[in-house]
């Protein structure tokens, strides 16, 4: 029901692993069933972390009610959910980044052809090869969270200071809780680009990991430049501050809200890891030392959503620092009386217009090399030394 009501009035218990209110008729909603929306999808989906917007990069309330420049499949077309991640026998397709539970992937090109730019332009056959190696969404969701800021990092290490009061940033949004750490938030952030062939390396419950690594990444893409499969992809990089058992060398659970009033444990109602750590493993079935270890975190999730329209989508003078003197696409092609090379080069995102807008984007006005090709594996811009597998006769 929680799917499929439409009453607006179902809701769950937030500590009863997904149980319904003891205080709402049930009767009444299962008479008020229909399709599902935007609204039911985004009861879970919207708040995953803890909170509206706080991990997904580009999933949030707004897309309840979005306007076309933040999301234009929702905004543009008023898509539902589920057009996209279509279902077959309550199997939703979807992958997601931090969870390994798939039910089928959904892809751009479940819509759209791999030859998606047909506008009759001259670099419609530029941009339809661009679709082999890059993902979709490089180029049209250039930034994530352009609705509202969501959160880059977690830091649980400093939490429990009951005297800290929490201050609030540019954005409006809480640095700390007592209950949870300290926080970092941000709104229209640019990407991290990395090579993607679809799958992801995963820590799982259990799972050993190096201690003395400076940053463990819980989730990281699978891929490489010299995979074909793969394709320079964009993720948000939720960065965290977590716990791990300094013996046994895994994720330790803490037990956080209160099961009852006699629960002694709860770090929630006590503020002591120690007990939290030894009530949570416990429910894991797993050990623990006595021992902890704060470490630095990392997890990659994958832009798929807040797709902007296709006048906003990068311009190739924003990845390609190539084109940005006066010699742009006349490095290869001749000049054509009528054809502004300059003009179609430039064409795309106007960075200084979304900060006038109120978008927090003013580092990124006049920026090129967007996506850095160099730590991507490419010795410089592909334009001028060649793309991944074939090199091009276009060094000066």
């Amino acid at each position: 029901m929680v799917c499929h009501d439409t009453t607006g009035k179902y809701k769950k218990v937030p500590t009863g692993a997904g149980m319904p209110a003891k205080d709402i008729n049930l009767k009444t909603i299962a008479e008020n069933v229909g399709h599902t929306s935007r609204a039911n999808c985004g009861a879970c989906h919207f708040s995953g972390g803890g909170g509206d917007a706080i991990k997904h990069a580009d999933l949030s309330g707004n897309l309840l009610h979005p306007s076309r420049n933040c999301d234009i499949h929702m905004g543009g077309y008023d898509f539902t959910c589920t057009e996209c991640h279509i279902t077959k026998n309550h199997k939703i397709k979807g992958r997601s980044s931090s969870v390994p539970v798939a039910e089928g992937a959904t892809e751009c090109t479940d819509c759209h052809s791999k030859t998606p730019h047909y506008s009759g332009g001259l670099i419609d056959d530029h941009l339809n090869k661009h679709c082999k190696t890059i993902d979709c969404n490089t180029c049209h969701s250039p930034l994530y969270a352009k609705c509202k800021p969501t959160k880059t990092l977690w830091d649980w290490s400093k939490a429990g200071d009951k005297k800290r009061k929490p201050k609030k940033d540019k954005y409006g949004q809480e640095d700390y809780n007592p209950k949870k750490g300290e926080f970092k938030w941000k709104e229209s952030a640019k990407p991290a680009y990395t090579w993607s062939n679809g799958y992801m390396n995963r820590i799982l419950i259990g799972d050993k990991v190096d201690i003395d690594r400076e940053i463990i990444n819980i989730t990281s893409p699978v891929g490489s430049i010299k995979d074909i499969n793969s394709k320079i992809t964009p993720f948000k990089i939720m960065k965290g501050v977590q716990a791990v058992d300094a013996k046994n060398k895994y994720f330790l659970i803490p037990h956080l809200f209160p099961k009852n009033k006699q629960d002694k444990t709860a770090y929630w109602k006590n503020f002591d890891w120690d007990k939290a750590f030894d009530e949570g493993m416990k429910a894991a079935e797993l050990d623990y030392s006595g021992k902890y270890k704060w470490i630095q975190t990392q997890m990659y999730w994958r832009v798929t959503h807040e797709v902007m329209p296709a006048g906003s989508a990068l311009s190739c003078v924003d990845c390609h620092q190539s084109l940005k003197d006066e010699k742009t696409c006349n490095r290869c092609h001749q000049n054509k009386e009528g054809i502004d090379f300059q003009k179609i080069a430039n064409k795309g995102i106007d960075f200084e217009h979304m900060e006038s807008a109120g978008r927090d984007v003013s580092e990124l006005k006049d920026k090129t090399d967007y996506i850095n090709f160099k730590s991507l594996g490419y010795e410089g811009d592909p334009i001028i030394h060649g793309g991944r597998f074939k090199k091009l006769p276009l060094k000066e």
